[in-house]
């Protein structure tokens, strides 16, 4: 009881500091994630009975918290974005995804079999795992209201617009490693199936489920009040949408990722729309998402302490190091050639493309499907290292940044 009691009174204090830490890292220029790895730490040091990672959780687990987190995230960015932005203003969200991102997995596939010792498999997940920039941590480089204009601030919404597709293009690349595992080599892959298939079919279907969903329950809702008696649905009925819509995506053989972006795009495209509901989905979204990010970082940051990384050495630190200064940078940089953009603005883009759970979430769901991946736990090492690095090198970099960005 007594266990149980103490599990309590850390949660409620480490939610409690939640509440308050946005204000208090705008004030003073560090992202909050760095001091809720703090509190993480605290709680560990303290010996709360929390279910700490000894040191690595569970795949299962760490698969079905990292999707809820992720899933809940994406609704909350397209939901953002919507309406207030044009088809030009996608131009360099696109660009992040179709030169950035193949850039940054051809440099970390590199980095994996030459710097790490990688088998081409495994080089293959964690190139495809660490592909996509993180929806969740990066919150505070996105953008910041759902009235934001387009001509604001462009990075922030470059950055939320490629954090919203990105985690669903990387899903046939994370498919790629188990399949070449499981063949044995890379001749024996079957990659035109693998393009078929698992690229462009579900890459489609999960596009189109979120398409149709959200245009259908935008229309619904934006239909409703025209009844007598009924009224809309309360804020609540995002997160029913965003469960919803990913698992009748993944059902359907598409990537549910995709979908609820689209989904939550599509939504917001429905004009007729009331703007109050559309600020209650998207604050309700929020706050569960932060309520899940505290539980995450809290058990994060205890499981570095407990030893995560003591399964990597400095080869480990030297990727991590050369993926958030060298390789996202410079493939940044290479995909923005030649738009007519402020140069402070396209190094910031090209500066913040913030790692995060996303990562683990990819990495559990191929160890969920194979155990023929014999570096799992350099590969979760690895990753975490990264991840750390990310969350303090962006987390106080970013603050000043966009501050500057904004004085421009």
């Amino acid at each position: 009881m007594k266990d149980h009691l103490l599990i309590m009174a850390g949660l409620g204090i480490a939610t409690l500091i939640m509440a308050w830490l946005p204000s208090l890292a705008r004030k003073i220029k560090i992202s909050y994630p760095i001091i809720l790895l703090g509190v993480g730490a605290i709680l560990f040091f303290l010996e709360i009975p929390l279910p700490w990672p000894d040191p690595f959780w569970p795949d299962t687990w760490l698969l079905y918290i990292s999707e809820l987190i992720v899933i809940i995230s994406l609704m909350g960015a397209g939901l953002k974005i919507g309406n207030d932005y044009r088809i030009e203003s996608w131009k360099i969200p696109f660009r992040l995804i179709l030169v950035t991102m193949p850039l940054c997995m051809l440099g970390v596939y590199f980095l994996g079999v030459h710097l790490l010792s990688l088998s081409l498999p495994a080089a293959i997940l964690l190139a495809a795992a660490l592909a996509p920039t993180d929806p969740v941590l990066a919150a505070e480089v996105q953008i910041k209201d759902m009235g934001q204009k387009e001509n604001s601030l462009a990075t922030q919404f470059a950055l939320t617009g490629e954090a919203g597709i990105n985690d669903g293009v990387a899903f046939p690349f994370i498919f790629m490693a188990v399949l070449v595992a499981e063949a044995g080599s890379w001749t024996n892959f079957d990659l035109s199936n693998w393009f078929l298939d698992k690229f462009l079919l579900k890459i489609i279907i999960g596009m189109g489920t979120g398409y149709l969903i959200g245009r259908a329950l935008g229309y619904f809702i934006a239909s409703l009040p025209t009844i007598k008696g009924m009224k809309n649905p309360h804020s609540f009925v995002a997160i029913s949408i965003t469960l919803t819509t990913y698992a009748l995506a993944e059902l359907m053989h598409g990537y549910g990722f995709l979908a609820v972006f689209v989904a939550a795009l599509s939504i917001r495209y429905e004009e007729k729309i009331h703007n109050q509901l559309e600020e209650k989905m998207h604050s309700f979204v929020e706050e569960i998402e932060r309520f899940l990010l505290v539980i995450w970082l809290i058990l994060f940051g205890g499981s570095i302490l407990n030893g995560l990384l003591n399964y990597t050495d400095w080869r480990g630190v030297a990727f991590a190091l050369l993926l958030i200064f060298i390789i996202r940078p410079f493939a940044g940089i290479i995909s923005m050639y030649g738009l007519k953009k402020p140069t402070s603005e396209k190094l910031a883009t090209s500066f913040l493309g913030i790692r995060g759970i996303g990562s683990f979430f990819y990495l559990a769901w191929a160890f969920t499907q194979t155990n023929l991946f014999e570096e799992k736990v350099e590969l979760y090492a690895v990753t975490a290292l990264v991840v750390l690095f990310s969350i303090v090198i962006h987390g106080l970099s970013a603050p000043r940044i966009m501050e500057q960005l904004q004085k421009d």
